[in-house]
């Protein structure tokens, strides 16, 4: 693959001119010597020999060569118009689990920049073989033409990325890309299944595994004393034994010719800090933290462009000042990656969740207040934060970088490094006792002075109310904002916020404010009257439109209502959901003065809105009422008659028989007693 030495000079390595362009060697050498002398032809930057690598002047190659191989000083590329990065890759391999475990996070970022580029070698593909259908042409040889753009679109990557992609430019490019075309993103990922296997490490040398192991032991022995126990484990005096496995150790494989192996005090001495065992040695006693601040290699990082392009969070103790019943604050911060300038702080009295939610809360409230969407990337420890990784917090869904650091790696978060400078910045012009008590630098040493009482461990400290606390806290915010940005080179005379309000990326996604309230917001039920408003915080916040009440449950008006404070405290907005799903955004209902002697252009505005309201209602229900109402009425069915022809019967007239009366003759004894 080309690349620039100097001078925008572009250099040409053998191996990927012969015998790719070049038959044999003979050939390629005999071509340097024939345009040697000449002003045109093939020429070398560099003589090759004696470790160096010779190197071709890319200037000087023909026409097909330099097409074939790409000048990487070119931004343009022919993966280029169909290069972006792929979100559903970035889902993907973050969910992705080799036996039953995640991806790591530079796998993931490896797999992620793999798949992007495949998707745009796919798309080429169709693209030269319609253009080649059009002009007639054949079909054969395209896919290595893809594999030399693969090939040739490192350059592209690393100018405009700053990453550089691990795909195979050999023969196997085109098995992999038409795996890619069948099964997607699994088949980048290297052994799938988990099954691949890896071999133990195994130390040979027993005698400098025991050495290690004795000078390793909780209590931190001297080399005097390794000695001492080595030789005391020889003559039986004690026995040394593995804890993992419970083996003892035989110390007849520390003897040769049936003697014991005698070292000296020097000898363990030079074993213990021989460069490769000290490593572990320092791992071991002194722990993690240590050995990863002190010797652990690290990155070297540059700031960004833009504002807004990485923001990291973190949590941290306020020492300084305590409450009167000596617990401390606890305080969440987010820094602007590139400005420096802090954009969002929570306070709480116990380090949890919620600590986390309010940061963000703040964070949003201020980069709304100025226009602002959503940060590309966040920076964040497991810490407090884990418990979102699936959704608040997974990569794509709110922001479209997630990066997780490290617990008790300070370094990796470079929030960390901005609350260090806040703390001997700002902090310590406004409070005493800011520093640490182990601090190399005296002014940064803190003192304690004990209280001599029957407990024997208190000491004096500052002590305030948490609002105090608090209000010092963002009161040293803005202080800090408004100092000059630490690049006074490149940004002189101009302050952090300043920075960070000037810088913002262009390319920010949109803020989605329905989702993110779900997760950060402030959250209450309610219920839809009027087919109209809800209530939350005892303001009426009007539907979208009417139509909305299409998407609730039959015979279910209450609803979630999740909303967000500005930075006022006021709220402008509510979203309203119904069993985890969205049912619309509601707004303050428009009001109006009753007089209209009265009325401004607001008072218009919101007669207006809510005449609108009651007409789209209106219109609504009589489109229902014409669509699905109509009038009808109803009657009982009768199926007991008979259809027959009727017949015309005579009936005999009969004489009339009289029949004799009997009179009911009474006395009017007999009436007196039925009368009792």
């Amino acid at each position: 693959m080309p690349y620039i030495i100097s001078n925008k000079k572009v250099a040409v390595e053998l191996d990927e001119l012969v015998p790719k362009f070049w038959n044999t060697l003979n050939s390629f050498y005999s071509e340097i010597q024939r345009y040697k002398e000449k002003p045109f032809g093939i020429k070398r930057l560099q003589v090759g020999g004696n470790g160096r690598k010779l190197l071709i002047d890319f200037d000087s190659l023909k026409q097909e060569i330099q097409e074939a191989l790409g000048d990487p000083r070119k931004a343009n590329h022919p993966l280029e118009p169909f290069f972006e990065w792929d979100a559903e890759a970035t889902v993907f391999y973050r969910k992705f689990k080799r036996a039953g475990v995640d991806l790591k996070a530079d796998e993931q970022e490896r797999y992620i920049i793999n798949a992007s580029v495949m998707q745009a070698v796919v798309k080429l593909e169709q693209a030269r073989i319609q253009e080649r259908i059009y002009r007639k042409g054949k079909l054969t040889g395209i896919i290595e033409t893809l594999r030399y753009d693969v090939e040739s679109f490192q350059n592209y990557l690393k100018v405009k990325h700053d990453v550089q992609h691990t795909l195979p430019v050999s023969i196997r490019f085109k098995q992999l890309l038409k795996e890619f075309k069948d099964d997607k993103y699994i088949t980048l990922i290297k052994d799938p299944n988990g099954t691949g296997k890896q071999n133990a490490r195994l130390v040979d040398d027993k005698l400098e595994s025991l050495i290690i192991s004795l000078y390793c032991l909780p209590t931190k022995p001297f080399v005097e004393v390794v000695h001492t126990m080595y030789y005391s484990f020889l003559n039986g005096e004690i026995e040394v034994a593995n804890i993992k496995t419970g083996e003892l150790y035989n110390r007849y494989d520390f003897y040769k010719k049936d003697k014991p192996k005698k070292i000296s005090v020097a000898t363990i001495w030079n074993y213990i800090n021989a460069p490769h065992n000290a490593l572990i040695i320092k791992k071991a006693r002194n722990g993690s933290y240590d050995f990863n601040h002190k010797n652990r290699p690290h990155v070297n990082r540059t700031a960004p462009e833009f504002s807004m392009s990485k923001i990291s969070l973190d949590d941290r103790d306020i020492m300084h000042t305590k409450l009167p019943d000596g617990s401390k604050v606890m305080a969440y911060y987010a820094y602007d990656d590139m400005s420096t300038a802090m954009i969002g702080i929570a306070h709480s009295k116990s380090k949890n969740h919620q600590l986390y939610i309010d940061c963000l809360k703040s964070m949003f409230q201020f980069t709304t207040s100025k226009g602002i969407g959503t940060p590309l990337q966040l920076e964040v420890e497991h810490h407090l934060v884990s418990d979102f990784k699936d959704d608040l917090m997974l990569a794509g869904n709110v922001f479209p970088f997630v990066r997780w650091c490290n617990p008790t790696n300070s370094q990796e978060k470079y929030a960390e490094r901005l609350i260090g400078v806040k703390k001997y910045d700002v902090e310590k012009q406004n409070n005493q006792n800011v520093g640490r008590h182990y601090s190399r630098l005296d002014s940064n040493r803190t003192t304690l002075q004990k209280i001599y009482d029957e407990q024997n461990d208190n000491y004096k400290e500052a002590k305030a109310s948490y609002e105090t606390i608090v209000a010092n806290e963002l009161s040293e915010q803005i202080e800090y904002n408004n100092e000059l940005h630490p690049n006074q080179k490149l940004f002189k005379g101009k302050t952090r916020l300043q920075v960070f309000l000037e810088n913002i990326n262009p390319n920010l996604p949109k803020f989605d404010k329905s989702y993110l309230a779900k997760y950060i917001g402030n959250h209450t039920q309610t219920s839809i009257r009027r087919s109209q408003y809800v209530t939350v915080q005892y303001q009426k916040y009007q539907l979208e439109n009417p139509s909305v009440l299409r998407f609730l449950a039959p015979n279910n008006y209450e609803v979630d209502a999740y909303y967000m404070t500005d930075i006022n405290g006021e709220i402008k907005e509510v979203f309203i959901y119904q069993k985890d799903n969205f049912i619309c955004k509601c707004e303050p209902v428009p009001t109006f003065n009753r007089a209209n002697a009265e009325w401004t252009d607001a008072d218009k505005q919101g007669y207006e809105n809510a005449t609108k309201y009651i007409s789209q209602f209106d219109k609504m229900v009589k489109e229902n009422t014409t669509n699905k109402l109509e009038k009808v009425t109803i009657f009982k069915t009768n199926n007991d008659f008979i259809d027959v022809t009727p017949e015309v019967v005579e009936i005999p007239k009969q004489e009339p028989v009289f029949e004799m009366e009997y009179l009911n003759i009474q006395t009017e004894r007999t009436r007196a007693i039925n009368d009792l």
